[in-house]
């Protein structure tokens, strides 16, 4: 074998190479997320005083957190954690809220545009209405007035 010839196999062969381990180090582009937008509108109430109404976005099957805190407070006034994932025609969400007089836990299965009441404990009250973002309804709620939304929370 000539020189040459080496010299020529040599750089297909590191070529190659390169191809290849450039085509290894390629991160595969990801498909678009098939999991719905959800929109959350919430009213937290403890011994009938609304403590919170936090309005929400987040993803099914993705777990949604919510905290307010005073300005220099150590501790929130509330920690929510909305758990939403679809179940048949519409979602079920497993709430958990952390108050200064505990943690309360519930679930409820809501359908697209429900609005529901959940009793968390004694005195602990959350409503809660859910849409899909990319839905008619959703975007007629955005363009109501504030306190315009006649049953909407």
């Amino acid at each position: 074998m000539s020189l040459r010839s080496t010299v020529k196999r040599s750089l297909i062969f590191l070529t190659l190479i390169a191809g290849a381990v450039v085509g290894c180090a390629t991160p595969i582009p990801e498909r678009p997320s098939s999991r719905q937008q959800l929109y959350f509108a919430i009213e937290l109430s403890q011994d009938g005083h609304k403590i919170g109404s936090p309005q929400l976005l987040g993803f099914e099957g993705r777990q949604v957190v919510a905290e307010k805190r005073a300005p220099g407070a150590t501790q929130p006034d509330y920690r929510l954690v909305l758990k939403p994932r679809e179940l048949g025609a519409g979602y079920q969400v497993v709430l958990e809220v952390v108050l200064p007089s505990g943690k309360k836990l519930g679930e409820v299965a809501l359908l697209h545009g429900e609005e529901r009441s959940v009793q968390l404990g004694d005195a602990t009250e959350l409503k809660l209405l859910l849409m899909r973002v990319d839905s008619p309804e959703f975007r007629a709620l955005m363009q109501l007035k504030p306190g315009g939304g006649r049953g909407t929370i």
